[in-house]
């Protein structure tokens, strides 16, 4: 089965909420929500526990390195996934007569920074457009280890896949966004403060929530926890695995597992009047925020080994 595109994975007929998942870099839309021998737990345990979501997984071309010399390398970017994500989740929307559901987006790594990139362009588009469409049904975002202030490893992967290409394609530009101190990083956790900013004052917010890592990945921390949340915005808290296990939860005992699903409760709750309103705390600090994630300063890291965070 292909790993691109779209892919539903539950569909309850009185579903009030959809949620999508999104993975990250060397990920694909099944292997990085499965835990080593045990089941896609957004079908399995997260179909129980929130009965009232239909939801899907997105998957797309994720790889740096192609080892296949015959298997030719797409260039995407951050923005033409989210556009891809967007047209894809737009159209299946319209087909079942379901565009204005509420949407939650649950994302890994370099998936969260495509999703944030969506509601961004989504602010700025015509209202007809898919990505404003989705983006103006979106009301909840989940980020796993999301690096919105680069990762420590980001340049070594790049050395990675420069060698790497002596003998196979590869597309470096992935990795090379995600470095420390990336512009284009800096732009866009930028753009979503104020786009989540500008939903606020609308009375539309979109909720978000955001996870970090606590263990270190061959030695190192992937994306820190500082570098993992758009201060201001949000709850934030840790997830007891590395940057590769975060996302996979063998049993719904697990609690990381509990913290996550625990979010999308509190996201639904919201969505069906039930939560509280918390739109003052976050334009107080998002006004902070914006005002001084230019000055932010990371610390380097150094890693051995080779990389696999599917």
């Amino acid at each position: 089965m292909s790993q691109l595109g779209l892919h539903q994975l539950v569909a309850p007929e009185d579903a009030k909420h959809d949620i999508v998942f999104v993975h990250g870099l060397f990920g694909n839309r099944i292997n990085t929500w499965t835990a080593d021998k045990g089941p896609l737990w957004p079908q399995t345990f997260l179909s129980q526990d929130i009965p009232d979501a239909r939801i899907f997984t997105f998957g797309y071309d994720a790889d740096v390195t192609k080892l296949n010399l015959n298997e030719e390398l797409t260039e995407g970017t951050m923005e033409s996934h989210a556009a891809d994500l967007c047209q894809r989740l737009s159209g299946f929307r319209a087909v079942t007569e379901s565009s204005d559901r509420p949407l939650i987006f649950v994302a890994h790594s370099l998936g969260g920074l495509i999703c944030a990139q969506l509601v961004v362009k989504g602010a700025l588009a015509g209202e007809t457009d898919n990505i404003a469409i989705i983006s103006n049904n979106t009301r909840g975002m989940i980020f796993l280890g999301t690096p919105f202030h680069g990762s420590p490893i980001a340049p070594f992967a790049k050395v990675f896949s420069s060698m790497v290409s002596v003998l196979h394609k590869t597309h470096t530009q992935k990795v090379k966004d995600l470095e420390q101190k990336s512009e284009k990083l800096r732009i866009l956790a930028e753009s979503f403060a104020s786009a989540l900013n500008q939903r606020i004052r609308e009375n539309q917010e979109i909720r978000v929530a955001f996870f970090h890592e606590t263990k270190k990945y061959l030695g190192v921390l992937v994306v820190p926890e500082l570098n993992s949340r758009i201060p201001g915005f949000g709850d934030h808290a840790s997830i007891n695995a590395n940057h590769s296990e975060m996302c996979k939860f063998s049993n719904p005992e697990d609690p990381g597992y509990q913290s996550v699903v625990a979010a999308i409760r509190k996201m639904a709750a919201d969505l069906d009047g039930k939560g509280p309103d918390a739109s003052a705390h976050s334009v107080h600090y998002a006004n902070t925020y914006l005002g001084n994630i230019k000055n932010q300063v990371n610390g380097n890291q150094t890693i051995h080994g080779g990389m696999h965070f599917a």
